[in-house]
């Protein structure tokens, strides 16, 4: 008994340290390990601001990681994470120019504008990822003209595509709903493209904006009782519920498609969209040009990854009483 007691207060301990810990988002430093062959004897810097934890936006920093020691580049990463908080980004950019960083990697669209605000009057150069329109979201001013010292890879999503597979799993459809956090401009311009394509096929958006992650039951509700489908764009909020956003999605008999394919991981039906490793080893590759390269970070526009996967998750198929011979599937990769 008094062993057990010992037991649970040490747990709840060692849980109260964690949750201090990712409140306060202490730096985590990471020394490169450089697989490659070097490039040159400099050793840099380079802050990684992510905005929140999930598995798209961590994908994206491993990918950066892996990408710049894989190109010999000796690096010491300071990793920060907000935690989903804009003032916590905020902070963190901050913290990067005042320690001097020779380069800030940005994830998602709240840290890069954070980030930008940060760099301003300085000479450090930014690498932004996870960003759907970098003009909406105020970062550069024309996707073809780098400016501000900012560049980076967009994760915009073939919208069209992803729509047309609605009328792959049901012919009939008319209906789509799509959750988005109506503080978040990187989701307000994806329900904008949403519509915009939705019209060209035949098809009906029905957005519910939510401002807290508690907010998601509801906003199922009012999507199972307005539409046929649920629409998962890359919005950081929605992403960091997945398993339960795609639990209700399968109660309420709603077929789900996502542009993220991390998210049919966590159970939503099908995917087809980027890889957001890639996009991380390719702000990799642009990072190596700025600081290895000595590229000017003008020259190097803004770039899209052409990189595109499918995925379906095959217990959510089964549950909504799909096949594998749907045309929604084909060429797809099933996991469980």
């Amino acid at each position: 008994m008094e062993f057990n007691l010992i037991k649970k207060i040490t747990s709840i301990l060692l849980s109260t340290v964690f949750l201090l810990t990712a409140c306060t988002g202490g730096t985590a430093e990471i020394d490169g390990a450089g697989t490659g062959e070097k490039n040159n004897n400099e050793t840099f810097t380079i802050g990684i601001s992510q905005f929140i934890e999930h598995p798209a936006l961590d994908a994206s920093r491993q990918g950066f990681i892996d990408e710049m020691n894989t190109q010999g580049v000796d690096v010491k990463f300071l990793v920060q994470n907000a935690q989903g908080d804009i003032t916590n980004a905020r902070m963190i950019s901050e913290k990067f120019v005042k320690d001097d960083v020779d380069l800030i990697f940005s994830i998602a669209t709240l840290s890069s504008q954070s980030a930008k605000q940060a760099i301003k009057g300085t000479d450090i150069p930014m690498v932004f990822t996870a960003v759907t329109d970098p003009v909406f979201s105020q970062l550069v001013s024309d996707i073809n003209v780098t400016d501000n010292n900012i560049t980076g890879v967009v994760d915009a999503a073939p919208v069209k595509e992803n729509l047309e597979l609605f009328k792959d799993l049901k012919k009939d459809i008319k209906t789509i709903g799509i959750i988005y956090n109506t503080g978040e401009s990187n989701s307000e311009v994806q329900v904008n493209k949403a519509r915009e394509e939705a019209e060209k096929i035949g098809l009906e958006i029905e957005p519910v904006g939510i401002s807290s992650i508690n907010d998601i039951p509801q906003a199922l509700d009012t999507i199972s009782k307005k539409s046929e489908g649920l629409y998962i764009i890359t919005d950081n909020m929605v992403a960091s519920s997945m398993p339960l956003v795609a639990e209700l999605a399968k109660e309420k008999g709603l077929p789900t498609v996502s542009a993220d394919g991390t998210h049919v991981d966590k159970g939503i039906l099908v995917s087809k969209g980027i890889s957001f490793y890639e996009i991380g080893r390719q702000s990799a590759d642009i990072a190596k040009q700025i600081l290895v390269d000595k590229t000017n970070i003008s020259e190097i526009p803004v770039q899209h990854s052409d990189r595109i996967e499918k995925k379906v998750n095959g217990e959510t198929m089964k549950a909504l009483g799909l096949t594998k011979d749907n045309d929604a599937f084909q060429g797809a990769e099933f996991v469980d």
